[in-house]
């Protein structure tokens, strides 16, 4: 589905990620951790297409998407949230999901619509499509921001930090709602500091820091591993076990 060969990017003599390497299989759940910093957003505007790289190689579907621009990954099959929701507040529920399907997905009409509706049923939204943006709690525009990235139409959906400032039924809400996108064969990298979030149901944990890899593997090993524990020395990941 996705590999990355040896990416690098720096902003002046910053190495934002460092000769980073990995892959991501069809219908896989891949978590990422890592402190603030550590190169985990720039790492999704790489594969997103927000940025380029410096070096290195980007393969989504065993084609070579390196130099391509966002909206042709966003055509070929890769989706994403923003970790601050940014939706067209003159807008419905409706209207915003539209437009992803719209210019995401290159729908019109009635195929546009109900690409939307379903995009916006699945996100657990579908008894206010015609609600004003402007009026969303926080759950709800991370539930529109996902709703957006569905309407796109993606193969593989990144999710940047989606969990972050809710509560612990709505973070349940949630990961129930991406296990359910998952069984229908999308390929998710979620990005989180929730670890305990992650671990509850990623099928793989890739740990960076500074922009290179720690760890990759199993949630609950790669949690146990000494040098995680040192990186997140402070955080609360007891509940990763």
């Amino acid at each position: 589905m996705l590999r990355l060969e040896n990416i690098h990017k720096t902003y002046g003599s910053l190495k934002v990620i460092h000769d980073l390497s990995c892959e991501l299989s069809q219908g896989e759940m891949l978590g990422i951790i890592g402190p603030n910093g550590a190169g985990k957003t720039t790492l999704f505007s790489a594969i997103s297409g927000q940025i380029t790289v410096d070096r290195g190689k980007i393969f989504f579907m065993e084609k070579d998407v390196t130099s391509l621009p966002a909206f042709k990954r966003c055509s070929a099959g890769i989706g994403r949230t923003f970790q601050i929701p940014r939706p067209f507040h003159g807008m419905t529920i409706f209207e915003n999901a539209r437009v992803a399907a719209n210019f995401g997905a290159g729908l019109s009409g009635k195929k546009a619509d109900d690409f939307a509706i379903r995009a916006i049923e699945l996100s657990g939204l579908d008894d206010r499509l015609n609600t004003p943006c402007s009026s969303l709690s926080l759950l709800d525009r991370k539930r529109l921001e996902l709703a957006r990235a569905l309407s796109t139409d993606p193969k593989l959906l990144l999710l940047d930090e989606i969990a972050g400032g809710l509560i612990d039924n709505e973070i349940q809400e949630l990961i129930g709602i991406l296990k359910v996108i998952q069984k229908r064969g999308i390929s998710i990298i979620w990005i989180e500091h929730i670890v305990h979030a992650l671990t509850s149901c990623v099928d793989r944990l890739l740990v960076i820091n500074f922009g290179s890899k720690i760890a990759a593997g199993d949630p609950n090993t790669v949690m146990a591993l000494p040098e995680v524990h040192e990186i997140y020395m402070g955080l609360d990941v007891e509940n990763a076990d």
